[in-house]
């Protein structure tokens, strides 16, 4: 598994490429936030120029980690029958083992296809890919109760994490280390900004799919490398500002903002 590695053929300013998808519906205002490095005044001062985006993250992060109050199952099962390898993921997809046995290590096709990632991981929300359907809660805890589908969700998120030079140390733990081939692809993750959106929507359907335990161990791994390593300079604002956010434990999520608080106030 793994072994079909291909180089990134993506350009700026290209599909696939360092273009930063801002209209996402749940990331759209990811790039305005203020910087968490700048200083406290600096940081006040972007917050009151960008009121609008500041009440749209906090607004979407706090809805995933309530549940979506008020929001209804519909009759669709489509995320169940694709995680019980019953249909194919579309447009231009496969079955999910398929997909885990002949595209991991495909780097090209994964930078490039922009409709599987709604199908790896549904969330409660209307992705960019029509064919998908939103999560349903009936959907997710059919998911969570049968061992083959929570096997293929964690084989998903191990894909992904190949993908970004990752690697599950511990499944149980959720501790992650770097991969073989980290270097090229840090250097890919950091001039590929639509993956910071595909991390949002991944790590939101870790917690709706019984893996919520591997989200903090991810963002602590991404806030080491970010800020103390200085490998992924250019994801600091989406750790900061939104996968911290999706930690859906109050007392895990305040440790992290400390985690990084701490690493800026000794840098500066």
């Amino acid at each position: 598994m793994g072994n079909s590695k291909t180089k990134d053929k993506s350009k700026p300013g290209k599909r696939g490429g360092t273009t930063s998808y801002q209209n996402s519906s749940s990331d759209e205002y990811e790039d305005a936030w203020p910087k968490p490095w700048r200083s406290k005044a600096e940081r006040s001062k972007n917050a009151r120029k960008y009121p609008l985006m500041r009440r749209w993250s906090q607004k979407d992060t706090e809805d995933y980690r309530k549940g979506y109050p008020g929001k209804k199952d519909c009759s669709g099962t489509l995320n169940l029958d694709f995680y019980t390898n019953s249909i194919s993921s579309r447009p231009n997809g496969d079955k999910i083992d398929v997909i885990h046995k002949k595209w991991f290590g495909d780097y090209d096709r994964l930078e490039s296809h922009h409709g599987y990632i709604q199908w790896l991981f549904p969330i409660r929300e209307n992705g960019m890919n029509y064919y998908a359907q939103e999560l349903q809660v009936k959907e997710a805890e059919a998911i969570k109760k049968n061992p083959e589908t929570c096997g293929r969700v964690l084989k998903s998120y191990q894909m992904m994490l190949n993908f970004y030079g990752m690697k599950l140390k511990d499944d149980e733990t959720g501790e992650l280390e770097r991969d073989r081939d980290w270097r090229q692809r840090f250097h890919h993750l950091n001039r590929s900004m639509h993956n910071y959106l595909r991390i949002t929507r991944i790590l939101k359907s870790l917690g709706e799919l019984g893996f919520e335990h591997l989200k903090a161990p991810f963002v602590r791994f991404m806030l080491k490398e970010a800020l103390e390593r200085k490998t992924l300079e250019n994801t600091i604002d989406s750790c900061y500002n939104y996968w911290i956010e999706t930690i859906k434990d109050d007392e895990i999520r305040e440790e992290l903002r400390d985690f990084a608080d701490n690493i800026i106030c000794s840098d500066s």
